[in-house]
């Protein structure tokens, strides 16, 4: 009994060790639309107006449902954030405070 348990202990340690960590980003959302986004290899990651949000890091690409697209990349651990310049939604990096 004791020789079977420690195999799944084994095993589940295993697979869990083996699991590969997810990078992320973080953005915020200073328009008044709401984006699905898609990065990295996760799709239909949401973004919602006014709010701050964890995405996949990689290559981004987001649309509203008005239409507006947003486009860009984001390394693990950068923040982003959206802005809204006339009338465009921008994706640029978040400017550091001083």
């Amino acid at each position: 009994m004791a020789k079977g348990g420690w195999s799944l202990a084994a095993a589940l340690g295993g697979a869990f060790l083996s699991a590969p960590a997810n990078a992320s980003c973080v953005v915020t959302n200073e328009t008044g639309y709401a984006f699905v986004v898609e990065s990295g290899n996760s799709p239909n990651q949401k973004v919602g107006a006014h709010a701050t949000t964890t995405i996949e890091a990689g290559k981004i690409e987001g649309k509203s449902a008005e239409g507006k697209t947003i486009a860009g990349s984001c390394k693990d651990g950068a923040s982003l954030v959206v802005i809204e310049k006339n009338g465009v939604p921008l994706l640029m990096p978040k400017p550091k405070k001083k």
